[in-house]
């Protein structure tokens, strides 16, 4: 059973803060309800998007897509992409030490395999 590196527990931690932090911007979002009473926030950036008339060339669709998101939104796409990267490089960090270790070679003298 391979035992667990520190480079694999510094992904653990990575990826455990990704959920702390949303935890605690959850309860962020609870307190400011709370302190209006109990009532839904009105932000000004919560307005229905305009209808878009339907193009045939789509250029800058990704762009436009993270521009009409709300705050909440947001913050869950960008935890969403830090969590990739921190999944990229564990698993980089995975690859590279499976890597250096099939490139280990045994050597056994002819001496010692005879009994």
């Amino acid at each position: 059973m391979p035992r667990p590196t520190s480079q694999d527990l510094a992904g653990f931690w990575d990826l455990l803060q990704l959920s702390v932090d949303d935890v605690n911007m959850k309860f962020d979002q609870l307190q400011q309800i709370k302190n209006n009473n109990w009532r839904p926030i009105d932000s000004p950036e919560k307005k229905p998007p305009a209808p878009i008339p339907k193009k045939t060339v789509r250029q800058k669709s990704a762009v436009t897509r993270e521009k009409s998101l709300d705050l909440p939104d947001r913050h869950r796409q960008e935890a969403r992409r830090r969590l990739m990267a921190v999944k990229r490089a564990a698993s980089f960090r995975q690859n590279s030490a499976s890597e250096r270790a099939d490139s280990i070679e045994i050597y056994i003298p002819e001496a010692q395999t005879r009994l």
